[in-house]
C-alpha cells in the first residue's frame, strides 16, 4: 500500500520543494527592494517633494503587504514539506468509467505546482466534504451553486511525518479506529492541536454549518467542541476569504491560560491568529470609567470557596432567566412612569401630558436619551407649525434639559438601584463605586435602556466557551454588543457556579435563529476514565470512546503526611502533563507549601500554558487537558453535594490516560460510591 503511494508523493514533495525554493528567492527580493527604497527615502528626504513622498509611502506599504502574504505562503509550503496531506479519496462523476475515476489528496492547506494543478486539496474545500461525510459509495458534494453526484471508489487514511510516510491504510468509514486511536494515544501538548486528521462525521456537520445565524454548541468533556468551534471558524474564514478577516472574530475565553492554550490552532490551520479576550477585559469597555467592579475570575473563586455564602445568595438572585424577565418587566412598566405627568409649555405653545407620554412611547424602542432627543424634534416641528416660521424658537438644548428635568429617575444607576429593592434589601452590594460582578450586567442592562451601551459594530462573528458560566442577563446584554453570527459552546454538566444559569430554554428566548447541536461522545479520556467519571454527570449522556487504558486509582490516606508522600511519589512517571487538580484555592495554598518537587501553578495570574507538574484547581484546569490526573483531599467534608458532585465530573474528565484519587480513609466523600455509577 505504502509503495503505491510513493511516486505521487515524490511528485509532489518535488513541486513543494520548488515552490518553497521561488517563494523564499522572492522574499528576499521584496525585502531588499523594501530596504533600498527606505534608504533612497532618507537619502534623498530634503529633495523629495510631498507627493513624491506620498507615493513612495504607498509603495513600501505595498511591497510590505506583498511581503507578508510571501512569508506566510512560505511558512504554509514549509509545513507542507514536513506533512503534505493526511488522506486520499477517488471519485467517480455520475456517468463516468471508474477509469475516469479522479484522485483528490487532502490537506491542512491547499497547494497547486507551477501548472496550476490542483496537487493537495485545502480540507475545507466542499470537494474535501465528502472525505469526512460519506463512506465508500454514492457520495456528493455542493460548489458553485451546483450538487455534484458520483461514487467514492476508495478511500485512504496517509500519515506523513518528516517528509516520510509513516503508514497508508485503505479505509471505508471516515476515520477508521485504527487512526483516531493512534491519534488519542498521544500525550498532552502545551497548545491545543489541530483535528483536521480525524474530524468525526458530526463535528464536521457543526464546521461546515452556514445557516446557523447562533449555534449553541452542548458537548461533553473531551468531544472536542472547543476545537470544533475553531475549526468552524477556520472553515468560515476560508470560505468568505473576500468578506470576513480575522481581526472581525471576537473570542470570548474564560481566563487568559486558556486563551493562550487555544491560540496555536487557527495558525495552523493557515488562517492569521485572533486574540482572545476575557468577560473581564471585555466589561472594562462596557462599564463607564466612572465606576469599577470585582473581576469574575474573583468573584467566582469566592463563590467557590462558600458556595451558601452571602456572595453567592446575592449574585444567585441574578442569575437565572427569571431575573430577565423580571427585569425586563420592570422596565417596560417603567416606560409609563419614567416620563413625569405632567404638561409643559415651550414659547407660550402648551404640550399636555398625554402627548408628550405618547411620544415617549412611540420611541420605546430606543435608550431614554434618544427618546428625548426625538421628542426635542417633534417638539420643535410642532412650535414651527404654530408659529408659521416667526419669531425665535428655543435651542434644542433649552427643550432637551426640561424634558429631562420631568424624568423620575436621571440615571440607570438610579433605576437600577430601585429595581434591586424589589428583589432583596440585601440583594445589591456597592461601596466606593465598586460592583459585584453579579450586578455589572444587569446594570448594563437597565444602562442599555436608559442611554444605550458600546457596540461592536464590526465583529462578523462571536465566539463564547464555557457557555454555562455565564448568566441569562449576561447573554441578554452580549446579544445587544455583538449583532452578528455567534457559536456558543459549553457543557451544562460542568457549571462553576452552584446555582441555575443559562439553559436551553433561556438561550432559545434570548437568542432568535437558534440552532442547538450536542455531542456525546469523548474522544479525550481512556474508556476507563470515561467510565469513572460518568459517574460524576449530573445530566445528560456521554460516550467514552472505545481506547483502552488503566483503571483509575482510588488510593485511601491516614494522614496529610501520607498524602502528600504519595502525591509526590506519583509524580515521577513519564507523563509530558501531570495536573494536580484542587477543589480551592485555599487547598491548593496548602498543598503548594507542603511540596518539595518543582511544579508550576496555573491560576488566574497564569497566561502561558506550561508542560510538567501543575498544580492548580477545578476553576482554572476547566477547558483543559493533562496526560495524568491527581485530585487530592476528597473527602466527605469537600465533596457532598450535588454541586461538589459536578466539581468531580469537572476534574476526573481532565485526564487523558491516568487518573489517581486521593481519598480520606476516615472520611471518604460519599459521591465516590460505585453504586451511584
Amino acid at each position: 500500500m505504502k509503495e503505491k503511494e510513493l511516486p505521487y508523493f515524490s511528485e509532489t514533495l518535488s513541486s513543494l520543494k520548488k515552490a518553497y525554493k521561488k517563494l523564499n528567492n522572492e522574499v528576499k527580493v521584496q525585502d531588499k527592494s523594501f530596504k533600498d527604497l527606505q534608504k533612497y527615502m532618507i537619502d534623498y528626504k530634503s529633495e523629495l517633494d510631498k507627493f513624491e513622498v506620498y507615493d513612495y509611502q504607498q509603495t513600501l506599504s505595498m511591497i510590505d503587504k506583498q511581503g507578508y502574504a510571501q512569508v506566510m505562503e512560505l511558512e504554509q509550503v514549509k509545513k507542507l514539506i514536513y506533512s503534505p496531506y493526511f488522506g486520499r479519496f477517488d471519485f467517480v462523476y455520475e456517468g463516468e468509467s471508474l477509469e475516469d475515476a479522479e484522485p483528490f489528496y487532502i490537506g491542512r492547506y491547499g497547494f497547486r505546482d507551477e501548472e496550476g494543478t490542483n496537487l493537495i486539496y485545502d480540507w475545507r474545500a466542499p470537494v474535501c466534504n465528502m472525505y469526512y461525510e460519506f463512506e465508500l459509495g454514492q457520495a456528493y458534494y455542493e460548489a458553485m451553486e451546483r450538487r455534484f453526484v458520483g461514487n467514492i471508489i476508495n478511500k485512504r487514511q496517509i500519515k506523513i511525518e518528516n517528509s516520510q510516510i509513516q503508514y497508508v491504510i485503505d479505509s471505508s468509514l471516515t476515520i477508521q479506529d485504527e487512526v483516531l486511536q493512534q491519534t488519542l494515544n498521544e500525550q498532552a501538548n502545551d497548545k491545543m492541536k489541530t483535528i483536521v486528521t480525524s474530524i468525526q462525521r458530526e463535528q464536521n456537520k457543526i464546521v461546515r454549518n452556514e445557516s446557523a445565524y447562533n449555534m449553541i454548541i452542548q458537548g461533553v468533556a473531551g468531544s472536542g467542541k472547543t476545537a470544533v468551534a475553531l475549526h468552524r471558524i477556520a472553515y468560515y474564514l476560508y470560505k468568505y476569504r473576500d468578506t470576513l478577516r480575522a481581526e472581525r472574530i471576537f473570542i470570548l475565553s474564560p481566563n487568559k491560560v486558556f486563551g493562550d492554550y487555544i491560540s496555536s490552532v487557527l495558525p495552523e490551520l493557515g488562517e492569521q491568529p485572533i486574540r482572545s479576550f476575557t468577560i473581564d477585559e471585555l466589561t472594562v469597555n462596557l462599564l463607564p470609567a466612572a465606576v469599577t467592579f470585582t473581576p469574575f475570575e474573583t468573584e467566582m473563586k469566592e463563590i467557590l470557596s462558600n458556595p451558601t455564602g452571602p456572595l453567592a445568595q446575592r449574585a444567585k438572585q441574578k442569575a437565572n432567566y427569571a431575573f430577565v424577565k423580571r427585569l425586563q418587566s420592570f422596565l417596560s412598566d417603567l416606560n409609563n412612569r419614567l416620563l413625569k405627568n405632567e404638561s409643559i409649555s415651550i414659547a407660550d405653545v402648551k404640550f399636555e401630558a398625554d402627548y408628550l407620554q405618547q411620544r415617549f412611547n412611540q420611541y420605546r424602542n430606543e435608550p431614554v436619551v434618544m427618546r428625548i432627543e426625538l421628542m426635542v424634534d417633534d417638539i420643535i416641528q410642532v412650535l414651527k407649525s404654530k408659529r408659521g416660521g416667526e419669531g425665535k424658537l428655543p435651542s434644542k438644548s433649552e427643550i432637551k434639559n426640561r424634558l429631562t428635568k420631568r424624568l423620575l429617575y436621571k440615571n440607570p444607576f438610579e433605576i437600577y438601584k430601585v429595581f434591586i429593592k424589589t428583589l432583596d434589601e440585601n440583594a445589591f452590594k456597592f461601596s466606593k463605586k465598586n460592583f459585584e460582578f453579579n450586578d455589572v450586567y444587569p446594570y448594563l442592562y437597565v444602562q442599555l435602556y436608559f442611554k444605550g451601551i458600546k457596540t461592536y459594530e464590526l465583529v462578523q462573528h462571536f465566539v463564547l466557551d464555557e457557555m454555562q458560566d455565564y448568566t441569562p442577563i449576561q447573554y441578554a446584554v452580549l446579544a445587544k454588543v455583538f449583532e452578528c453570527k455567534r457559536t456558543i459552546i459549553g457543557d451544562f454538566s460542568q457549571a462553576l457556579l452552584p446555582y441555575e444559569t443559562i439553559s436551553k430554554e433561556a438561550f432559545q428566548e434570548i437568542l432568535p435563529k437558534l440552532e442547538y447541536v450536542e455531542l456525546t461522545t469523548t474522544y479525550r479520556s481512556s474508556y476507563e476514565i470515561g467510565m469513572y467519571a460518568k459517574k460524576f454527570m449530573r445530566t445528560g449522556e456521554l460516550d467514552p470512546i472505545a481506547r483502552h487504558g488503566k483503571e483509575p486509582e482510588e488510593i485511601f490516606y491516614r494522614s496529610i503526611d501520607d498524602m502528600i508522600g504519595i502525591l509526590q511519589g506519583k509524580l515521577i512517571n513519564h507523563w509530558r502533563t501531570t495536573a494536580i487538580i484542587c477543589k480551592t484555592e485555599v487547598d491548593l495554598q496548602f498543598i503548594k507549601e507542603r511540596m518539595t518537587v518543582p511544579f508550576y501553578i496555573l491560576d488566574g495570574h497564569t497566561e502561558k500554558f506550561e508542560t510538567g507538574v501543575l498544580l492548580t484547581t477545578i476553576q482554572y484546569a476547566k477547558g483543559l487537558e493533562f496526560d495524568y490526573v491527581i485530585v487530592p483531599l476528597v473527602d466527605a467534608g469537600r465533596y457532598e453535594t450535588d454541586f461538589d458532585q459536578g466539581l468531580l465530573y469537572i476534574a476526573t474528565t481532565r485526564a487523558m490516560h491516568e487518573l489517581t484519587m486521593l481519598i480520606d480513609h476516615s472520611n471518604p466523600s460519599k459521591l465516590l460510591r460505585s453504586d451511584r455509577a
